[in-house]
């Protein structure tokens, strides 16, 4: 056996592993939103943040993905984005709130270990994900004419 292919089993294997890993995350939330919406749960909830998600130019439907990101994974949130509708801009805006504040349990976890207070270290996170998402939103908005 040629010495490349050893190395091209163990990363297919490993590709595939987490393929796996993320079927397993991705399809069940996607499900379980599309099944929310069905029901018409996705609708009271949307109506609910509007007001919040408007400062970010985002749909209120899309605090589902935000609330995923920020308390599950990144996958979870991917799993929720497909059973909504997004454009390009507000794909942007959430990928950039959610990137900045992502698995806000488990990173603090990470962030008290180096000796940052857990208060402080979620203030900072939301903070700079709130600032950036508005930021970006208004940004979008000055470059589009309004």
């Amino acid at each position: 056996m040629p010495a490349f292919t050893e190395p091209l089993i163990k990363g297919f294997r490993k590709s595939i592993g987490l393929l796996w890993l993320l079927i397993k995350i991705i399809v069940p939330v996607s499900c379980l939103v599309a099944l929310l919406d069905f029901y018409g749960i996705v609708d009271q909830i949307a109506i609910f943040f509007t007001p919040a998600m408007s400062l970010f130019g985002l749909p209120g439907e899309a605090a589902i993905s935000l609330l995923l990101g920020f308390l599950v994974n990144i996958y979870a949130a991917m799993g929720a984005v497909t059973a909504i509708s997004l454009t390009a801009q507000q794909m942007t805006i959430l990928a950039v709130i959610i990137g900045i504040c992502h698995e806000l349990p488990v990173e603090t976890m990470i962030c008290r270990y180096t000796g940052l207070r857990i208060p402080v270290s979620i203030a900072l996170r939301l903070t700079t994900a709130v600032v950036a998402g508005v930021l970006l939103n208004l940004i979008y908005t000055l470059v589009q004419g309004g």
